[in-house]
């Protein structure tokens, strides 16, 4: 029986071990990814492991709890209590209650206590009902539940931030991801025009040699190239930074290797201004915020101006109370009374009214003013995504003509007609072009979700 027992303690042991093992896996910081990534699935990953959106995501926890613990306030809550006394004279007090209590949500409370009291051999058993209603200030539901429609305006003031967070998570996101891809590409472009410069380069040095290229030319070469060895090193440079970026964006670990794909293709976006304005007037979450806004300080307005009223609450009581310990109550009385102070003057309560109806009306103009806002950014957005269209269609019709600058140029110089001075110029105008081309039409790709953001409509809520 005696191994038994020990075989059964070591199995439980490693039953808990293996499960505190597991539960701590699971309880790990970053998420484990694969070493190559799309850009749809960088953006699930920042959705849903981005440290800021976490910290976010954990507000509104809190705001949801701040709302359920306003709701608890209305229910019927149960209040036990004892107290037990004894003096030098060895007289013991000793007496228990408890209290049901119940919150309308009009501002009236209802209470009954049933309480046993016992002094020496004297008993007393009784039942208290005491009803409290507020006559003019205090009476109605935006003042009983004004603590709970801060809570819930709070709550969706979370939301509506969290939601924010995660539009400017998936633009930020989308931007360092394809400035990685941009960087990527001119290092293609890079590593191409140091090969065809590394061949040049040998070819002026046999054409010195015979005399058919100066020194010159060998010069200019040479300078070229290490000119286009310099920024391929600091494109290398801001390629790391950008990656170091995107995993501090997904939360992922600093060390091991990370690249991305996307695609670089595009499609004109077709949009008509005021189309679009009517979208974001209707989607823009910043536009909700202000209406929110103005409808929480018009509640506070009236808030205010109730509390100028004074306070006169009616309190009506009952009890039915018997001096023996069976709780066989004989006896009974009634209370009703009116309470109420207040200072006449209401001076304090009058300004606060005021303050409040400005706080109201610089609600409002703040809410025109976003409106204003989002209908600019609207239109500079659409604005600078049409100038990107007419740049690529240019950038175009500069590397058709850039490309036939070069072969000229190479042509020229194959034949001893020219130096090299022109073939270099034109292949660093080619490079050059290119590049502009490159970063205008990735420039415009990125603007298409920036579009999207500044419609409402990046993410579904």
């Amino acid at each position: 029986m005696k191994w038994f027992l020990k075989i059964f303690l070591v199995a439980l042991v490693m039953e808990v071990l293996t499960f505190g093992s597991g539960f701590c896996e699971q309880d790990s910081g970053s998420p484990v990814i694969e070493n190559s990534i799309t850009l749809n699935r960088a953006i699930e990953i920042a959705l849903q492991h981005n440290r800021s959106l976490q910290r976010s995501l954990l507000t509104l926890t809190s705001s949801k709890l701040s709302v359920k613990a306003r709701e608890d306030d209305f229910d019927i809550k149960i209040i036990p209590g004892t107290m037990v006394t004894s003096n030098s004279s060895n007289d013991k007090y000793v007496s228990g209650q408890v209290r049901i209590l119940k919150e309308t949500e009009v501002g009236i409370t209802a209470s009954i206590t049933p309480r046993i009291e016992q002094q020496g051999d004297l008993y007393t058993s009784s039942v208290n009902v005491l009803l409290n209603v507020p006559l003019l200030n205090g009476f109605g539901t935006d003042y009983a539940l004004d603590g709970l429609y801060s809570a819930r305006y709070d709550l969706e003031s979370s939301e509506q931030s969290y939601y924010q967070q995660q539009v400017n998570t998936v633009i930020k996101t989308v931007s360092t991801v394809y400035e990685i891809i941009k960087d990527q590409q001119q290092m293609g472009l890079l590593n191409n025009q140091l090969s065809g410069l590394e061949k040049h380069l040998m070819l002026t040095k046999m054409k010195e040699k015979t005399g058919l290229a100066t020194a010159m030319d060998l010069y200019r070469a040479e300078l070229r190239l290490k000119d286009v060895q310099n920024e391929m090193t600091t494109v290398n440079e801001r390629f790391d930074n950008h990656v170091d970026q995107l995993k501090d964006l997904l939360s992922i670990a600093m060390q091991g290797e990370l690249t991305v794909t996307a695609p670089v293709d595009y499609e004109p976006v077709i949009t008509h201004l005021d189309e679009a304005v009517a979208i974001a007037l209707e989607n823009r979450i910043e536009i909700e915020q202000s209406k929110r806004r103005s409808e929480e300080s018009r509640r506070k307005m009236l808030l205010a101006r109730n509390n100028i009223l004074p306070r006169v609450d009616l309190d009506v009581g009952y009890r039915r109370y018997g001096d023996n310990s069976s709780f066989q109550l004989d006896e009974e009385d009634w209370t009703i009374g009116l309470n109420g102070s207040s200072d006449l003057a209401r001076s304090q309560e009058k300004t606060a009214f005021e303050q409040a109806n400005i706080r109201y009306r610089q609600s409002k103009i703040d809410l025109e003013s976003t409106q204003e806002s989002v209908v600019r950014e609207v239109r500079a957005q659409i604005n600078q995504m049409k100038k990107n269209e007419q740049l690529i269609v240019d950038r175009r019709e500069q590397a058709r003509q850039t490309e036939g600058k070069l072969e000229l140029a190479l042509s020229k110089f194959n034949h001893g007609l020219a130096d090299n001075f022109d073939l270099l110029e034109a292949q660093t105008e080619m490079q050059q072009v290119k590049t502009d081309l490159l970063f205008d039409t990735i420039g415009y790709i990125v603007d298409t979700y920036k579009l999207r953001s500044v419609l409402g409509t990046l993410l579904d809520r």
